[in-house]
């Protein structure tokens, strides 16, 4: 019988040690799911309490709080320098849009309110689009189904282009940048369009201009489904300025997302792009813009996202220096060519 020459020899003779590796390993794989499970938690609570403050700050900060929330919820704390280093700015973004958006009907430039209903008309042969489909489509007596799934279009844009910045960010970092910038130049010229042009939706313009009447869908589904819930979200969403009409932000966002998602292949770009087209029809059905708000829309998320490589290398050095403080906390980041886009 061999003698037994070292301590590893002597655990293999030992009785029943053979079932003490995958035992081990049993435990392992519990304590490291313990784990995740804990931090998870602990995200989620981080999550509230950050959206809790942020509501009770000003209410009207709503959608980019649920960003802040959803990124939170999402990013491993181990990784939070990286988060926040990428998410201020786009978080700043957004705030200073919403800041600046409430004042752009302050200024004292004159409301558009029939000469975009005239360029409707024109374009679509005297017939006002919203006009004719709330004519064959909507009832305001009884709610229909589609009335409900067009609202719910129009309000995912609260949520929807923030989860494609996180699934973007985590899998193709180069293009979350490139999305960054694209989406600060969409708002900025949103803004511009704000200030020196404002214009009613075809729901205001509907009281304020000799026309039939536009009832507002969201209206309708909102109250009811909680007529008090849904005045107290509109009073702090929408009160800060209801006539920024032109363009659409809701379609210029959506529509930059649909054109970053072409980077993921088809299974994620042709969801995307009938999401886009699904946004278009719903402001325009619901009331909430014109067609031709939308075509603005779409047509400056167009530029953004042709010329944001190019704004992008005006930035490139902010953004190596983030990195260079970050690296040890991101994990190696794929160049263009291994993450492409929002579903690799």
């Amino acid at each position: 019988m061999p003698v037994p020459t070292n301590d590893r020899d002597l655990e293999l003779e030992e009785p029943g040690n053979e079932a003490a590796g995958p035992s081990a390993s049993r435990r392992a794989q519990l304590r490291a799911w313990m784990l995740r499970r804990r931090s998870i938690l602990v995200r989620v609570a981080i999550a509230i309490v950050a959206m809790t403050a942020i509501l009770l700050f000003n209410p009207s900060f709503f959608g980019w709080g649920f960003a802040v929330a959803a990124m939170i919820i999402a990013v491993p704390i181990s990784r939070f320098r990286a988060y926040a280093a990428a998410f201020l700015p786009y978080g700043g973004a957004w705030l200073g849009f919403t800041l600046l958006r409430s004042l752009a009907d302050e200024t004292g430039v004159q409301l558009r309110t029939t000469q975009v209903t005239a360029i409707e008309r024109t374009m679509f042969g005297g017939v006002t689009p919203t006009i004719w489909l709330q004519s064959h489509l909507f009832d305001p007596v009884h709610i229909h189904w589609y009335d409900y799934v067009t609202t719910f279009i129009h309000w995912s844009y609260f949520f929807v282009p923030h989860v494609a910045a996180i699934i973007m960010w985590r899998k193709a970092p180069d293009h979350y940048r490139r999305y960054l910038i694209a989406t600060v130049i969409t708002l900025g010229m949103g803004l511009v369009v704000y200030f020196l042009s404002p214009a009613a939706p075809p729901w205001l313009t509907a009281d304020r201009a000799p026309q039939q009447d536009i009832y507002r869908v969201m209206a309708n589904v909102g109250r009811d489904l909680n007529s008090s819930l849904y005045d107290r979200t509109y009073s702090a969403l929408g009160d800060p300025n209801p006539v920024a009409a032109m363009p659409s932000l809701h379609e210029a966002i959506t529509f930059l997302v649909f054109l970053f998602s072409l980077r993921a292949g088809w299974k994620v770009s042709v969801p995307m792009g009938i999401y886009a087209v699904a946004m278009a029809f719903s402001l325009v059905y619901t009331g909430e813009h014109y067609v031709i708000d939308t075509l603005v829309g779409a047509s400056i998320a167009t530029y953004a996202y042709l010329y944001s490589g190019r704004w992008l290398t005006f930035t490139a050095p902010i953004f190596q220096l983030v990195n260079r403080r970050t690296a040890p906390l991101i994990p190696h980041a794929p160049v263009a060519s291994q993450g492409t886009g929002l579903g690799d």
